[in-house]
C-alpha cells in the first residue's frame, strides 16, 4: 500500500506550482487577508498546541460564534518526504471566513500552521493530525473563546481536514448548534480506502462518532468535481447516520477541491442560520 498519495494530492490543492511559497511568502497572505478584511489576528493558547486565529468578536455577546477551521494545509513535500510547516499555500478557511459578514466570527488554523511550539511534531500534521489530543485542543480553544467573548453557541465550518476536526468536536460539545462541512473529510477510514492510503494510526474518523452527530443540523459543501474528497465519503457518512433527520447535502457540480467555493460561498451563507441574539 502506497505510504500516502498526499504528492498527487498536494499537486491538486495548491494548482501545481513549480515554485513552494515560503514560510514568509505563506504568513504574508494570511496578512493580506486579516488587512483587507479588519480582521484581528492572534493566538488562542491551550494546553497542548496554540492555535492561530483571526477575527471580527465586535458583536459577540449573547450570539453564536461562526468558527471556521482550515484543512489539513502543506503537510507533504512529496509522496515520501513530509513538509517541515504544515501552514497552507492556499488558506481557503481563512477566505471563506473573511467573506463571510457576521461580526461574530473566528478561524482556527490547525496545529502548527502559523506558529511553532514544543508539542509541534510532524506526527500532527501526517498520521495523528484528527488524534484525541488535537481534538481535545480545540474544545479546549472553544471553551477559551466562550469565555472571552461571551457567546452563546458555536456554529462550526471545517473545511478538507478541518471537516473532521468541526465534526470531531462537535462530537464532544453540548454547545455546537450546527456542523458544515466544505469539501469535508467526514469519514477518513473511506478516504484512506478510497485513495489506498496507509492507515492514519493514533486519529479518529468523524463518521465512528454517529450516535453523538445524529441529532445535530448539519451541512455538507460537496464538491462536483472534487477528485480529493469526492461524494462517496458522504455516502458512507450518511450510511451511518441513517436514523437522522439532520442532514443536508450541497453539491457544487462546478467546484473541485480548492477552486469554486470562494465564488458560491456569498451564496451558500444564506442556507446558514441567523445568529440573532439569545434570549
Amino acid at each position: 500500500m502506497i505510504r500516502s498519495a498526499f504528492l498527487s494530492i498536494f499537486i491538486l490543492l495548491w494548482g501545481g506550482c513549480t515554485t513552494i511559497p515560503s514560510l514568509t511568502e505563506r504568513q504574508n497572505t494570511l496578512d493580506s487577508i486579516a488587512a483587507n478584511h479588519h480582521l484581528q489576528s492572534n493566538i488562542i493558547s491551550t494546553t497542548r498546541f496554540p492555535l492561530y486565529a483571526l477575527s471580527d468578536t465586535s458583536e459577540c455577546e449573547n450570539r453564536q460564534m461562526r468558527v471556521y477551521i482550515e484543512g489539513d494545509g502543506f503537510a507533504w513535500v512529496t509522496r515520501s518526504r513530509l513538509s517541515d510547516d504544515p501552514t497552507p499555500i492556499n488558506p481557503v478557511a481563512a477566505k471563506l471566513m473573511s467573506i463571510d459578514p457576521s461580526h461574530c466570527k473566528m478561524y482556527l488554523a490547525r496545529p502548527c500552521q502559523y506558529t511553532r511550539a514544543a508539542g509541534c511534531k510532524s506526527d500532527y500534521w501526517d498520521t495523528r493530525r484528527f488524534s484525541s489530543e488535537v481534538v481535545e485542543s480545540y474544545g479546549e480553544a472553544l471553551r477559551n473563546i466562550k469565555q472571552d467573548f461571551h457567546n452563546t453557541s458555536f456554529l462550526l465550518i471545517g473545511y478538507s481536514g478541518g471537516g473532521a476536526i468541526a465534526a470531531l468536536t462537535a462530537a464532544k460539545r453540548k454547545d455546537v448548534t450546527e456542523l458544515i462541512t466544505v469539501a469535508g473529510n467526514i469519514d477518513t477510514d473511506g478516504w484512506i480506502k478510497y485513495h489506498s492510503l496507509s492507515p492514519l494510526e493514533g486519529s479518529l474518523n468523524p463518521a465512528d462518532e454517529f450516535q453523538s452527530l445524529s441529532e445535530l443540523p448539519q451541512i455538507h459543501f460537496i464538491g462536483g468535481k472534487d477528485s480529493v474528497i469526492p461524494w462517496e465519503m458522504y455516502e458512507n457518512y450518511k450510511r451511518r447516520m441513517e436514523r437522522s433527520v439532520n442532514l443536508k447535502a450541497v453539491i457544487c457540480e462546478e467546484c473541485t477541491h480548492t477552486q469554486g467555493w470562494i465564488e458560491r460561498w456569498p451564496e451558500y451563507l444564506r442556507q446558514l442560520p441567523t445568529q440573532d441574539t439569545q434570549k
